[in-house]
């Protein structure tokens, strides 16, 4: 027996194949050759999901700790649900009742992005306990974007590349090869690039690193200092603007405020960037140049400029550049690619900054910044003191490990739903065993509105969920009721489809009608790209504010940061997350096909920044700052600029002892050297500082000291 799924691991949602025996036990995941959008495309990630679905590591039970968290190892005993949520739900209303709504804390990763259900739910759920403590993966990769598209637009709906038309495609911190793009539901992921390079257009990747996504048919790379993308993008609007690129009519008609635009871009000309972003001043001319001069143009951001200081700033100028060269809401520029969900534009938020014990802040995408977790606990006024943490590793997550971990032992309470006894479930009171992707219905939800070729594919579960696994969704809702609340429990036997049934009907779909389609998939209409303004401005004039309030606000300090940056004495190191095809966050860490071949965690260093330090290939070193510091082996990389070094995120499992073969092979966690605490965010949006962080590296000798988790114990 054959049954259609589609992976849940990052947004391409790859359409696969599950193959059962007579048993029903699933015994291979394979590519759906005959989809009529992926034709087949699947990476080995989601192929070789089945050793996560038959892990023996996996939670299967729930568990409740018997021994203090203060001991490293965590004993855990099997206990019923009803006994787990009936204790859970005593306990979160006598902390409420003691310190307030506010001592309720949540946090949830984006595995359960990828759960229709789920996610709403939990979203929602800081609200419905009352708590502003809500926190999340957000503020560690994208949340910069949600801020910025609200303050511009006044909503959130995401742009895309229109890479099907375009003649010129600009990437900024973007490894699609490895990462298959970001915010970005896309098939053979290299394949638009070599479209746009066989129709005689150009590809221009800018990147600290010759990334493995680039070549002769795919594109070249700039290689840029980290965390100075901003002052790039201004060079080049300011270079268009002084060309007389920017194309007045397109402007007028979609736009206001575009002198406060100019007058902030104006003060970063190319002559005086060139030198803190590493590009030669003709080159980035070259660059504007080709832009403006192009007949389409379009642009994407990822990841590693999102988590630099100034990420908001950033992706504001990206869609700006968009907007004054006429290419935003038109064919071969970037556009926004409806899918499934309803374009409903509701009045913005005006979300706005609130007094808190550490200061004024305010929620993006309903989360406060995560680097501030350890602070919000450890406060004596109004302190944190229970949290449920929804697919998520918040210890390996977020900045500052060795203070997260002294801040959680004052928690009275840590709930953590999950696949696995993670390093933060390692701490936990209790840990709730979820259900994976192949054991729960689903659709597509998360690739609605970023798919060059919009389509939505419902399936059913493969198998229901092995031992007492409950979806993520059924499980916040029992703790819900637990504190009084009318849950979706309360709504009939089928109202958890509700919101699967709510969008498809956007599409005058239902499940039912997708069951009865090949490949249970739908192909949706192509968008017009010029309805990108009546989609996705929510200004009551429709027209783009290209200097909002919000914006201007970092204006100094993007000044501030530039001297800084200019100040910087010669042979400074900077430190950036390399992406691999071994790992994805911490979550997919207990994989053979993935742990047995990248076990480690090493440096990766230029040869010249190797030599000046006396290091070489295999060598240990200690990367070390003020905020702390790791010991692992040393790889050399050419394909770094000099000055750069990396080190990949989701390591440090020494301390996750229910993951086995994670523990055994830990690797070392890069984020003990991130920033945390006040000051070490992006006040516009919550971004944690992840990337271009400066680092110092030594050769460790035989007698000297490591500081900190070394990588090389696993070997």
């Amino acid at each position: 027996m054959t049954q259609h799924t589609f992976c849940r691991i990052c947004e391409p949602a790859c359409p696969l194949l599950a193959d059962l025996n007579s048993a029903g036990e699933i015994i291979q995941l394979r590519p759906d050759r005959e989809h009529p959008v992926s034709k087949g495309f699947a990476c080995h990630k989601g192929l070789s999901y089945l050793e996560v679905h038959n892990d023996p590591d996996r939670v299967g039970y729930p568990l409740r700790r018997t021994n203090p968290r203060s001991e490293p190892v965590g004993k855990f005993e099997r206990v019923s649900w009803d006994e787990a949520i009936a204790d859970i739900g005593r306990r979160l209303r006598d902390i409420r009742e003691r310190h307030g709504p506010n001592a309720l804390a949540t946090y949830f990763g984006n595995p359960i992005s990828f759960n229709t259900k789920a996610v709403p739910m939990a979203m929602m759920l800081p609200a419905r306990f009352g708590t502003r403590s809500g926190f999340g993966a957000a503020s560690q990769d994208l949340s910069n974007k949600a801020a910025a598209l609200e303050a511009m637009y006044g909503s959130t709906q995401w742009g895309v590349p229109d890479f099907y038309n375009t003649d010129y495609l600009l990437c900024f911190g973007s490894n699609p090869k490895v990462s298959h793009w970001t915010l970005l539901s896309l098939h053979r992921p290299m394949h638009v690039l070599q479209d746009i390079i066989g129709r005689g257009g150009k590809v221009r990747f800018i990147n600290p690193r010759r990334i493995e996504s680039a070549g002769r048919s795919t594109g070249e790379v700039v290689q840029i200092k980290p965390d100075t993308d901003i002052y790039l993008l201004a060079a080049l609007i300011c270079e268009i603007d002084a060309a007389g690129g920017f194309d007045d009519d397109h402007i007028a008609a979609h736009s206001r405020n575009v002198e406060g635009l100019r007058t902030f871009v104006s003060r970063y000309p190319a002559e005086r960037v060139a030198g803190i972003v590493g590009i030669e001043a003709e080159l980035i001319r070259t660059i504007a140049r080709e832009f403006m001069e192009a007949g389409s143009a379009a642009v994407y951001m990822a990841t590693g400029v999102n988590q630099g200081r100034q990420g908001t700033l950033a992706y504001w100028l990206l869609n700006m550049l968009s907007l004054v060269t006429g290419n935003l809401g038109r064919p071969g520029g970037n556009y926004h690619a409806k899918g499934i969900r309803p374009v409903v534009l509701a009045p913005p938020s005006q979300q706005v900054f609130f007094d808190t014990p550490l200061g004024k802040m305010r929620h993006v995408f309903g989360q406060l910044p995560g680097t501030m977790l350890a602070d919000f606990i450890a406060c004596e006024e109004e302190p944190v003191r229970a949290m449920v943490v929804m697919s998520g590793n918040p210890l390996l997550a977020i900045g500052g490990e060795e203070r997260l971990r002294e801040a959680f032992a004052k928690l009275e309470l840590l709930v953590s739903i999950d696949l696995y006894r993670n390093a933060t479930a390692e701490l936990a009171d209790y840990v709730l065993p979820a259900a994976d992707w192949l054991e729960r219905e689903d659709i597509n939800h998360i690739a609605s509105g970023v798919q060059p070729t919009p389509y939505v594919q419902y399936v059913d579960a493969v198998v229901p969920p092995r031992d007492e696994r409950r979806d993520d969704w059924w499980i916040i809702a029992q703790i819900e009721r637990e504190l009084g609340l009318e849950t979706v429990l309360d709504q009939g036997p089928d109202a958890h489809l509700q919101a699967i049934e709510a969008l498809l009907a956007q599409a005058g779909l239902s499940i039912a009608k997708m069951r009865q389609l090949p490949h249970q998939t739908a192909l949706l209409p192509q968008p017009r790209r010029e309805d990108y303004f009546e989609d996705v401005v929510a200004w009551p004039d429709k027209l783009v504010d290209c200097c909002p309030p919000l914006i201007a606000e970092g204006f100094d300090r993007a000044e501030a940061i530039f001297q800084e940056l200019k100040a910087e004495p010669a042979g400074t190191l900077k430190i950036i997350s390399l992406r691999t095809h071994f790992m994805h966050n911490s979550s997919l860490a207990n994989m053979p096909t993935l742990r047995d071949r990248h076990a480690l965690n090493p440096l990766h260093i230029h040869p010249a920044d190797a030599a000046a330090r006396g290091l070489g290939e295999g060598d240990t070193a200690r990367i070390h700052n003020a905020h702390g510091g790791v010991t692992t082996a040393v790889t050399l990389d050419e394909t770094l600029r000099p000055g750069v070094v990396a080190m990949s995120h989701g390591y440090g499992h020494e301390q996750a002892h229910g993951i086995r073969r994670a523990n055994r092979l830990p690797g070392v966690n890069v984020n003990r050297l991130m920033p945390t605490g006040a000051g070490t965010y992006e006040r516009l949006s919550n971004m944690s500082h992840m990337s271009g962080v400066t680092v110092t590296v030594e050769k460790v000798t035989a007698c000297a000291p490591a500081e900190g988790p070394t990588a090389l114990e696993a070997i």
